[in-house]
């Protein structure tokens, strides 16, 4: 496969990427534990697997029910947005502009230089003038003598292996903003079906609650407290559904599309393998495509350093040279033109050119430290993260569905002091508690996300098929 890219015109700085990128496409085992969907986020699901499919949303965040849209998985989701994003087609052009320096690289910089003098001699007799045209013709050219051919050539090549290391680390950057956004969008459906739920469990208070009220069984201030409640809820909807709209504008941005609709075949509830820091980090040393880049930078500036070096001796200009005089006497010889670095020893620019390596080596460094930082900070967030969601599944929502079910006995038995207002305001709990979790599963997709970007591999965002959800909704 390597092979082939490299023989159909991949930039051999980023086959590697590619190969990755393709491979997570490719891979069923890191979706997200779900079914997969047409690989072309174009093609609709076929016929006969329709009623397996989830439910359809449609891309403008509403929730009606609409016709089968095409689904769109995250792995389909980061392959169009490395195909179809318009600021990475941008960047790819770059590629053209190293090229062309290679071209120029591998040219010989000077021209020939033709000098002719033709002047007419028309002196008294006297003077001897036996040619009555003075011919005088030289030409010559710029001679590299110290290797400066070679240095440009290495400069042009490093120039464009760094130019295709940017490109990949644009590519990486891409694809994790475009994961992020995908997480966005599904964490905004989910609270928006939350803002729902509440919306419907007050709409179902009132209706249990105003017969009660206009029955004399319950005061009436607990019909008004209802109705507060079912404007809140409605109200908070609102919100809810523009920040859909946003995350959806967001997602469309990163893939590079305009008014297309699509929907999401995803869930924010899923597992993290546990990983160990230093190999993380030995693999973002790796795979990091902008530690590369600046690698290269390195050498580049090297070869820039070398290359002004042999420059500070000038080059000369050297060609035959020929003349017939007034006379009719022949001259035949040589030109050479030379400047030496007898006063000005080009010292200032080579020091410039001193400095650019040790820039560019300290930027090197300083980004291999970065990104250690960057693996234990998005390790220790996926930690606390994951903490975070088990406390959830393992102690909240059981100590809450369980608390749900002893006032449901309670409140069959008649217990004095368990009024339809505590049973209702359980279930409340639960809903809210829902979106809290929901909370903290977008919290663990971005440290997911953190980490795929510290070690440059955005496949490491696609998170494993979920353990078993508890049961949230409340009955």
């Amino acid at each position: 496969m390597r092979s082939w890219l490299v023989q159909h015109g991949a930039p051999p700085g980023r086959v590697w990427i590619l190969l990755g990128l393709l491979g997570a496409i490719l891979n069923p085992t890191l979706g997200r534990g779900e079914p997969a969907p047409p690989r072309n986020a174009a093609q609709t699901l076929p016929a006969e697997t329709t009623e397996e499919a989830p439910t359809p949303r449609p891309a403008n965040g509403t929730t009606d029910a609409t016709p089968l849209l095409p689904v769109m998985t995250m792995p389909d989701a980061l392959r169009w947005a490395i195909e179809h994003n318009p600021q990475l087609a941008t960047v790819r052009k770059q590629r053209g502009i190293a090229q062309a320096g290679i071209v120029i690289a591998n040219t010989y910089p000077f021209n020939p230089i033709l000098q002719h003098f033709v002047w007419g001699a028309n002196n008294p007799p006297g003077a001897g003038v036996t040619n009555h045209v003075f011919n005088e013709h030289t030409s010559r050219i710029d001679v590299e003598l110290r290797g400066q051919g070679k240095h440009r050539r290495a400069m042009a090549q490093a120039a464009l292996s760094r130019t295709e290391w940017e490109i990949a680390t644009q590519e990486v950057l891409v694809g994790i903003l475009a994961v992020r956004a995908f997480d966005t969008v599904l964490y905004r459906q989910e609270k928006l079906r939350v803002q729902e739920d509440l919306l419907h469990l007050q709409e179902e208070v009132i209706k249990k609650v105003e017969p009660l009220a206009q029955q004399g069984h319950l005061p009436r201030t607990e019909l008004m407290l209802a109705k507060a409640d079912l404007v809140d809820a409605r109200t908070a909807l609102g919100p809810a559904h523009n920040a859909l709209v946003v995350a959806w504008n967001d997602l469309r941005r990163q893939l590079g599309m305009v008014d297309e609709n699509c929907t999401l075949h995803g869930s924010l509830d899923s597992a993290f393998p546990k990983l160990p820091v230093t190999e993380l980090m030995l693999e973002g040393k790796q795979r990091r495509p902008d530690l590369h880049a600046l690698e290269v930078a390195v050498k580049e500036a090297e070869a820039a350093l070398r290359l002004q070096i042999a420059n500070r001796f000038g080059n000369p200009s050297i060609g035959p040279a020929g003349e017939v005089n007034e006379t009719s006497v022949g001259f035949v010889g040589m030109w050479l033109i030379w400047s030496p670095p007898v006063f000005n020893r080009r010292q200032g620019e080579i020091m410039q050119r001193q400095a650019d390596v040790a820039r560019a080596a300290q930027a090197a460094q300083s980004l291999d430290i970065t990104i250690r930082q960057e693996v234990v900070a998005a390790v220790n967030r996926l930690a606390s993260a994951a903490k975070l969601v088990e406390t959830f599944r393992t102690e909240t929502f059981p100590a809450l569905e369980s608390a749900r079910e002893g006032f449901d006995q309670l409140f069959a038995r008649g217990e004095p002091g368990i009024t339809l207002a505590r049973v209702i305001a359980i279930r409340h709990r639960l809903i809210q508690t829902r979106g809290a979790y929901l909370d903290a599963l977008f919290e663990l997709s971005q440290a997911r996300a953190d980490l795929a970007a510290a070690i440059g591999d955005p496949s490491l965002a696609f998170p494993l098929p979920p353990a078993p959800t508890p049961a949230v909704t409340p009955k």
